[in-house]
């Protein structure tokens, strides 16, 4: 897998003319090369349904003269340049006006589906896998392959089957003795159907060359879902930031992937929002971020960009991703085969709640993005985990929010905490609604809280931050515990009352009982440490500072120690450590960018990045490996003077603009 990607969209309506009239073979290879480009997914069939090249299942785009697809890859090719090809699945207009038939049928209307759009609106059509659209797609992607077969890898997009009552589903599910009127059954069978589908496409793409690179595109990896990583033989994590995923999605998706061993290619856009943006383009500086970033949780680049009707790139874009990329192709030394150094372990609570394969995947868990948040800008280095994962070797586990402690991982992390780890868990987490805490955490789990709006927190002192002296309001409510055993992590304080049309008071939220309820924040004993409120999700939904200061002293405590890495950066700053073995060193990965929210599209908040501001004398404290033999800025080689004292490495990073590395070799 390369490090220097391009995503080319191509998504071209039939009413367009003049496809491909301004390709130029010398040129497109020429543009890529001048931007540092060493790969890049092509073309074969796009949502409209139109094929890209002459085929004799589909239909070649009728205003295609000639096969552009081999034109485009033989072009890539005689520059070194890798070709991936692209085929979308779920959504194929063509198909689906050729073949109402073979469409998805809502369960709740009868109608039929379009994404972002009536029925009858101007948005994709959903196909039906259950219907013999599988067969005609599979016969597509067979005849990809046997054109192709010089094509360096599959990628297959839209691979989310929608619960359907389709006639297909129908007959199918009867003759399984299922009630289709039935959602559990429904859910069932859709799940089975997305199994037939990854069988028989994997066999599809595998017909020609048993060894062929494969990712299937959902626009979110779900987390929690291992059963369906063996078909795969990489993932491409779909994350704009500007658009729906947010600054948190890539680093929560990649924090999870990594740890199992498989390889991870991240992929931004070079579009002001979202996919297909012609005319919409990021700023150099943005992408530059953007692409360290990636570099920085140990993952390969991809840049999404849309191909115009034409099949002539466009300048602009091409000037922001040639800096970006050869930045990028100058840190490639220092992240093949680098491996992240982490202190904590997350268990993930969209993993934990083993979501369904089936639907359309929501991008965001705000447990998850929560706790990633306050980690990331605490400056603590993690990794997120699944109830099956491997706990040695994290000096601290936190079950954040919202998890279910199951028997089996229960006697886990008993076992993990017996030979001396710790544990953080808050809100629901670790809480048994019949038998209360799992786990003894000096409390005893009274119930639920029966307010609805939100309560107030006075944290204990050790968890305070320094300019609250009153209740801080939490947006949301914390569980009934009281302290046996334990010590107090601070006090809950009721609101007078839920706001109801009947009784309210202001203009926000109900004021709080100026005395404690009697209730208490959390507790600590021994290598548990427990708070009341689900933390980390009202941080992600509110953002407020304070919440970020409490659950950061809270996690510092709980670990027991000093933090693997401390530095001087701004709390908009990024740091992560990753060991390169079989070079004897570590990189410190350093980041910093602010981006700003600019405007609002179809009610997804963008938040470009305008400018990179260069920070100076970065300070970076770090718990060495062993004997440091040298510290140096890479990749321009800078030495950079140093100090160790008491296993703890000491150096100033002169400059940082946007992404920075410091090499420690030992």
């Amino acid at each position: 897998m390369r490090y220097r990607q391009i995503h080319l969209d191509f998504h071209t309506s039939e009413r367009i003319p003049g496809i491909g009239s301004r390709f130029d073979p010398k040129v497109f290879a020429k543009t890529l090369s001048a931007a540092n480009v060493d790969s890049i997914t092509l073309f074969s069939k796009c949502h409209h349904g139109w094929s890209y090249h002459p085929t004799k299942v589909g239909k070649m785009h009728p205003e295609l003269s000639f096969d552009l697809l081999r034109a485009q890859i033989d072009a890539c090719h005689k520059v070194g340049i890798n070709t991936p090809v692209y085929t979308t699945a779920v959504w194929d207009e063509l198909a689906g006006r050729e073949h109402p038939g073979w469409r998805i049928v809502a369960p709740e209307t009868g109608a039929h589906v379009r994404h972002r759009a009536s029925p009858t609106g101007a948005g994709w059509v959903f196909m039906d896998l259950a219907s013999p659209y599988l067969d005609y797609l599979c016969r597509q992607i067979e005849e990809t392959v046997t054109l192709f077969p010089d094509a360096d890898g599959i990628f297959i997009d839209i691979c989310f089957q929608l619960d359907s009552v389709s006639t297909w589903v129908q007959r199918r599910m009867e003759a399984q003795q299922l009630d289709w009127m039935n959602p559990d059954h429904r859910r069932d069978f859709t799940e089975q159907v997305t199994f037939e589908f990854f069988e028989r496409t994997h066999k599809a793409v595998r017909k020609q060359d048993p060894k062929m690179p494969l990712f299937y595109n959902f626009g979110h990896v779900r987390r929690g879902r291992r059963d369906m990583l063996k078909y795969f033989t990489h993932l491409e994590v779909e994350s704009l930031p500007t658009s729906g995923w947010g600054y948190e999605h890539f680093p929560v998706s990649a924090r999870y992937f990594e740890p199992m061993g498989i390889p991870i290619l991240g992929m931004t856009g070079k579009f002001h929002n979202h996919w297909g943006e012609v005319g919409g383009y990021k700023k150099p500086e943005a992408l530059l971020y953007e692409c360290g970033v990636m570099l920085a949780q140990g993952a390969h680049v991809s840049i999404g960009d849309h191909l115009h009707p034409t099949g002539a790139l466009d300048k602009t874009t091409y000037d922001a991703i040639g800096p970006a990329y050869a930045h990028v192709k100058e840190c490639e030394p220092w992240a093949e085969g680098s491996k992240n150094v982490a202190e904590i372990g997350v268990i993930s609570a969209e993993a934990a709640n083993r979501p369904r394969l089936a639907g359309i995947p929501g991008h965001h868990f705000d447990a998850d993005e929560g706790v990633v948040r306050v980690l990331l800008e605490s400056k603590l280095t993690f990794d997120l985990l699944d109830p099956d994962s491997d706990l040695t070797g994290y000096p601290l586990i936190i079950l954040p929010d919202a998890i279910k402690v199951s028997a089996k991982l229960k006697t886990r992390i008993d076992a993990y905490v017996k030979k001396g780890g710790r544990v953080l868990l808050t809100g629901s987490s670790g809480i048994d609604p019949k038998k209360g805490f799992l786990f003894d955490v000096g409390a005893k789990w009274i119930g639920p809280s029966p307010w609805k709006e939100g309560d107030y927190l006075m944290p204990a002192p050790d968890i305070r931050p320094a300019f609250l002296a009153d209740p801080l309001f939490m947006y949301e409510v914390a569980e009934r515990i009281k302290v046996k055993g334990g010590k107090s992590l601070g006090d809950i304080h009721d609101p007078y009352f839920d706001r109801a049309p009947n009784h309210f008071s202001g203009h926000m939220n109900t004021p709080n009982e100026p005395d404690p309820s009697g209730f208490d924040a959390g507790s600590e004993k021994g290598r548990f440490t427990y708070l009341a409120h689900p933390i980390f999700t009202a941080y992600k939904r509110a953002g407020t500072v304070a919440m970020l200061e409490i659950a950061e002293k809270a996690i510092r405590r709980a670990l027991g120690k000093a933090a693997m890495i401390a530095t001087s950066l701004p709390r908009a700053g990024r740091a992560t450590l990753r060991r390169q073995a079989d070079k004897k060193r570590d990189v410190v990965h350093l980041l910093y960018a602010t981006p700003v929210l600019r405007g609002v599209i179809r009610g997804e908040q963008v938040q470009p990045i305008q400018e990179l501001t260069t920070l100076r004398d970065v300070a970076v404290d770090i718990a060495a490996n062993g004997k440091v033999r040298g510290v140096r800025s890479v990749p321009s080689g800078k030495a950079l003077k140093f100090t160790q004292q008491r296993g703890r490495l000491h150096f100033t990073v002169p400059e940082l603009t946007g992404h920075q590395m410091a090499e420690i070799t030992y």
